[in-house]
C-alpha cells in the first residue's frame, strides 16, 4: 500500500490531478441534491447504516458526509466519463504509437482496431479502478472544502 500511496501523493504534489480535482469540484457542484440526499436520508450503500451511527453519535458530521460522498463516487465510478473516454483513448493511441515504432511503418486501420480491443482487454478494468482510487484520493484532499456545504444540517435547510 506505502508504494500505492506514494504514487498518488506523487501526482498530486507534481499537480497531475488538477484535472480530475476540478472535476471533483464541478461533479459535487453538479450533484449536491443527490449527495445531501445521501447525507439526509441514505438509503442505500450502507449509507443508512452510516446515518444510524451518526444520529447515534457513534460517527461524526464529517465522517458522515465522507462516507456518503466516497458511496456516490463508487456507485457513479466517475465524475467526468468523458474525459476517462478521452484519457483511455489517448492510452490506445500510445500504444499505436508505439506499434508504429516497433514496425517502423503506420498501422494500418485493422490492427489499431485489434490494439484498442487488446488494450480494453488487458488494461482497461484497471485504468478505471486506479482513476476511482485517484478521484478518491483527491476527494480526500479536498473533503475539507465540502464538509461544511453537504452537512447534515446544511441538507435538511437546503
Amino acid at each position: 500500500m506505502g508504494a500505492f500511496l506514494n504514487s498518488l501523493e506523487d501526482l498530486w504534489a507534481k499537480g497531475q490531478l488538477r484535472d480530475l480535482e476540478q472535476d471533483l469540484d464541478r461533479f459535487i457542484l453538479d450533484n449536491l441534491g443527490e449527495i445531501r440526499k445521501a447525507v439526509t436520508e441514505g438509503k442505500s450503500g450502507g449509507q443508512d447504516v452510516a446515518r444510524r451511527r451518526y444520529l447515534k453519535g457513534e460517527i461524526t458530521s464529517r465522517q458522515l458526509v465522507d462516507y456518503c460522498v466516497r458511496s456516490v463516487l463508487l456507485k457513479r465510478r466517475s465524475c467526468n466519463p468523458r474525459r476517462d473516454i478521452e484519457e483511455q483513448r489517448s492510452e490506445i493511441e500510445k500504444e499505436v504509437w508505439y506499434e508504429g515504432e516497433r514496425q517502423k511503418r503506420p498501422v494500418p486501420a485493422e490492427r489499431r482496431e485489434e490494439i484498442a480491443r487488446t488494450w480494453a482487454r488487458s488494461h482497461a478494468s484497471q485504468w478505471r479502478e486506479w482513476r476511482l482510487f485517484q478521484l478518491l484520493y483527491v476527494w480526500e484532499k479536498k473533503a475539507d472544502t465540502y464538509v461544511g456545504l453537504l452537512s447534515p444540517k446544511q441538507a435538511q435547510q437546503a
